[in-house]
């Protein structure tokens, strides 16, 4: 039996990756993450193959797979494979999918199993990939983390207000701990967005009202917890770990907007940011 040609394997790998990630309707946007780091993993790609382009092709697994010879490039697909139906859960349809791999491969059991304990790291691009997909997944993941991180401080500003320390100036001092969280989660997020510049005047203001905003709005919080512990046994206990946590997320949010307000991009913050997207020759 003749071998397929390297390009041709290739190409086969990165549509069977596609029609995984097609199996159950477009992707999710962890099936879509885990894609792109799969195919990070065969670069670099054939001529005028882009992310996208391999999604709308809807291509057929089963065509693909007998496209597949070498052993390397049968472990590195199943590895690939397994990262995408794994990222939200494997449904049945999925583990079907799975052994139907399996079984064309001709893969051991030992062998599956120990593909299956394998992480699957994104590799960065030996060049350029020219897809406005890859763009977004990186934009709505580095918004997520900016959501996570603002969550992680506003936890810990809550629990520095459920320290059960009362008297002799403790309330000062708590409040300049969340003020000292609240400034350094300021600066991590600015560092996410690569330090970006080019802010007007009109973002400047809305982010002091931002901050405004989130020393009326802890106060607001902390007030109905208290209100609400005439009524409500110990719900008064949380009234300052619910003023700064909600302090806290509202800082966080309008920092999160300020950073993402310039009129024009800025190259130099977005290479920061996205070193593995920014060439340096942009």
């Amino acid at each position: 039996m003749a071998m397929p040609p390297p390009e041709v394997e290739k190409l086969a790998c990165l549509q069977a990756l596609a029609a995984v990630a097609n199996l159950n309707g477009d992707p999710t946007p962890l099936e879509f993450e885990a894609f792109l780091t799969a195919l990070s993993t065969f670069q670099p790609f054939p001529v005028g193959i882009t992310p996208e382009g391999l999604l709308a092709g809807s291509p057929n697994l089963e065509a693909q797979l007998s496209q597949i010879t070498t052993p390397e490039l049968q472990q590195q697909l199943y590895l690939g494979i397994f990262a995408i139906v794994r990222s939200k859960g494997i449904d049945p349809q999925e583990a079907a999918v799975l052994a139907k791999v399996r079984s064309h491969f001709q893969f051991s059991p030992e062998l599956a199993q120990s593909l299956a304990k394998q992480p699957l790291v994104r590799v960065q691009p030996a060049s350029r990939v020219n897809s406005t997909l890859v763009g977004m997944s990186a934009l709505i993941s580095r918004e997520g983390e900016v959501r996570r991180l603002i969550f992680d401080y506003s936890l810990a500003t809550a629990i520095v207000g459920l320290i059960p320390i009362t008297g002799g100036g403790s309330l000062e001092i708590k409040l300049l701990v969340v003020l000292g969280l609240i400034l350094k989660m300021i600066w991590d997020i600015r560092k996410l967005w690569g330090r970006p510049t080019g802010q007007d005047s009109l973002a400047i203001i809305g982010n002091m009202f931002g901050f405004l905003g989130a020393v009326v709005g802890g106060f607001l919080a902390w007030a109905t917890l208290i209100g609400l512990g005439v009524v409500v046994p110990y719900a008064g206990a949380f009234a300052k770990a619910a003023g700064f946590a909600t302090a806290t997320w509202i800082a966080g949010q309008s920092t999160n907007q300020f950073y993402t307000s310039q009129k024009r991009p800025d190259l130099t913050a977005l290479k920061r940011a996205f070193p593995s997207l920014m060439t340096s020759d942009q």
